[in-house]
């Protein structure tokens, strides 16, 4: 095959590709990966549990892309305060305890603690979220322990790669009831998606697995936050 002459729109593609993918870290693989996972999930996650954790090369690896995805989230979350309101709901007798022992302003240690939790909620949160999941599309698909994590993690790509157009949303107080149901559905249509012939083959079925694996998640984002909240307390306790 001729390559394609200098100049024309192939090479102007490559070569924002490879800026975008220098200055962001999201480059055409990335790209792929986003668009087949919004367009055909299920396509994506044979090509995973066939072809290894890279689908042959053809995609970005699951627990990285997650990463990533979650990372646009927690930056949304940071526009609209961050995470300083799960830190000011605490009892006032304890967080004020936590604040005396810092020897910080008030604002000064709820300020650290919120920046120690942005570090760590991602990473702490997407591996609750697979320890609670990936037993569920084990017991439902037959997969070893290696491909059922790696499903689950591809099952959290494509739930979350919609989620993103959410933008802020989420986080407004005026419309965070709509969108939280919003995100639930959105779920359990990415489980149904994704997984028909794999870990359910009839609809309503399928539904009742769906309803199950989202209520896992809600249980391990709720167990998730306990570490993540410590750590956010310690680390305002004894960071500078």
């Amino acid at each position: 095959m001729t390559p394609p002459p200098a100049g024309t729109s192939s090479e102007g593609r490559l070569r924002f590709a490879d800026l975008a993918e220098e200055t962001t870290g999201f480059g055409e693989l990335e790209y792929r990966t986003f668009r087949d996972l919004l367009v055909r999930p299920r396509d994506v996650l044979i090509a995973y549990l066939e072809r290894g954790p890279t689908a042959g090369g053809r995609y970005a690896r699951p627990f990285g892309f997650y990463l990533a995805l979650c990372g646009v989230l927690m930056f949304y979350m940071f526009l609209m305060g961050g995470l300083k309101g799960i830190i000011e709901q605490q009892p006032a007798e304890t967080l004020e305890r936590w604040i005396k022992a810092s020897g910080k302003s008030r604002e000064l240690f709820i300020d650290d603690a919120d920046g120690w939790m942005g570090l760590v909620a991602v990473p702490l949160m997407s591996v609750f979220y697979v320890a609670f999941g990936a037993p569920l599309i084990r017991w439902w698909s037959g997969l070893d322990w290696r491909r059922s994590m790696r499903a689950t993690l591809v099952l959290l790509c494509a739930w979350t790669v919609p989620i993103l157009f959410l933008g802020p949303l989420p986080m407004m107080d005026s419309l965070k009831l709509i969108a939280s149901l919003v995100m639930y559905v959105a779920l359990i249509v990415a489980f149904l998606r994704t997984g028909r012939g794999i870990w359910f083959d009839r609809w309503p079925g399928g539904l009742g697995k769906g309803l199950l694996f989202l209520f896992a998640i809600l249980v391990s984002s709720w167990v998730s936050m306990i570490p993540v909240f410590n750590i956010g307390l310690l680390g305002a306790l004894y960071g500078h």
